[in-house]
């Protein structure tokens, strides 16, 4: 039985001894983090040499097909379209090959397109990977988040080719099982306290707000796990946060394809959680009733209120106004003294703390006086209960007063 060539058994780095002179990358486009990733160098091919190669992947002698498959591999994306004309082909020989040699030369030619994309710092060249330009939009082109992009294509260029490619599909399930794997990275090594890769990290959460990702409840708990775990927390923290991953924590929290209104509630849980600021304008279109998030929960519209008052200013204290007449209740709160009526959270409580806390005043003045403001500036809401409503049409008419006194205070022109 002969032994027939068998290109699945190589590896790019086995090559330099089986088949062809392969430098470890282009010398025009040398790694620029020290990568080994091989580049086979191309050769210039006619037409007919490149079909005389391909008809010798099944010759009878070994000499010959190793000789070919050497040919085909330096002609490189030359010898592609040919290749790929016969991976149906009647011969199986010549189809095993042409398929695991297409695999080569698609492989050392993403590794030179990488290179010379990640050589390129500026982009003054004007070269693209699959995902570049969806990525920049919502991103940005800056050198640090070009070397973050650069990361995500070495760690899952096959997964953004497949959904950014020329054959472009959605991620769907493959995109929940990449996710799945990197919360649970160190049970998957088999070491706790390994950390999963950052760019694996980022590339799998640039997808989860692709318009082509179909986010489940499942999958957007996920990425909130992942959010905060290493390393996506810890580029998110201190003096050396990385700003592209932060624009593309930003861009999952606030516009995350995942519309279940649980979820919503946990995505702002989780910007109050990070101190992620960038998403105030969330929490403002929640809390005002925006048409976009008209139907929401009562509570999550005043977890959303809460975050204005973590991350807004006193010029957002105009936009909270209107809440004072709604008395939506958000949170029932257990009755203090046996007897007495349980207490309630309303939305007008909540907005009225927040506006007092953005304009320099203290709740306890207005008889808010369980109040409480935790660590990261949100106030815990169930702190913010009124036994009647009584009480709160006075904090209310207190609160109208102030706003008087204040505009007539203020100098005219």
């Amino acid at each position: 039985m002969r032994a027939f060539f068998r290109p699945e058994t190589l590896t790019v780095a086995g090559l330099v001894c089986l088949l062809a002179p392969i430098r470890l990358a282009a010398e025009e486009h040398p790694p620029t983090n020290g990568s080994t990733s091989a580049t086979i160098d191309t050769v210039d091919a006619t037409v007919e040499q490149i079909d005389k190669w391909i008809s010798e992947l099944s010759h009878d002698e070994y000499t010959v097909r190793q000789s070919a498959a050497s040919g085909l591999l330096e002609a490189g994306m030359s010898a592609r379209g040919s290749l790929q004309a016969v991976v149906e082909g009647p011969d199986p020989e010549t189809r095993a090959a042409a398929r695991r040699l297409l695999a080569l030369i698609d492989q050392s030619e993403f590794h030179r397109r990488l290179e010379a994309f990640a050589a390129d710092t500026d982009g003054r060249r004007g070269l693209t990977l699959p995902g570049w330009e969806q990525y920049r939009e919502r991103v940005g082109g800056d050198p640090v988040a070009r070397a973050l992009f650069v990361e995500m294509q070495r760690q899952e260029g096959p997964l953004l080719a497949a959904v950014f490619g020329a054959g472009a599909r959605p991620p769907d399930q493959l995109w929940e099982d990449r996710l799945l794997r990197l919360v649970q990275w160190p049970a998957a090594v088999g070491d706790r306290g390994a950390v999963p890769p950052l760019g694996r990290c980022a590339a799998v959460l640039f997808l989860g707000t692709a318009a082509e990702t179909a986010v489940s409840d499942r999958g957007a708990m996920l990425v909130e796990n992942m959010i905060q775990r290493p390393p996506i927390r810890e580029a998110l923290a201190g003096a050396g946060a990385n700003d592209a991953v932060r624009r593309l924590v930003s861009d999952w929290i606030i516009d995350c394809p995942n519309k279940n209104e649980l979820i919503l509630a946990r995505r702002l849980n989780l910007a109050s959680t990070i101190d992620l600021r960038e998403a105030l304008p969330l929490a403002l279109a929640v809390a005002g009733g925006d048409p976009k998030y008209a139907g929401v929960p009562p509570s999550t519209r005043a977890i959303a209120v809460l975050l204005v008052g973590q991350f807004g200013g006193r010029e957002h204290v105009g936009q909270l106004e209107p809440l004072l007449q709604d008395t939506t209740v958000c949170m029932m709160v257990q009755a203090q003294l046996p007897g007495r009526p349980a207490a309630n959270v309303q939305i007008r409580d909540v907005a009225l703390v927040v506006m007092l806390h953005l304009s320099g005043q203290r709740p306890a003045d207005y008889g808010y006086v369980h109040a409480r403001l935790q660590p990261q500036r949100m106030f815990q809401l169930q702190t913010l209960h009124r036994e009647n409503d009584e009480q709160r049409i006075a904090a209310v008419a207190k609160w109208h007063t102030w706003r008087r006194t204040q505009r007539n205070s203020q100098p005219t022109d």
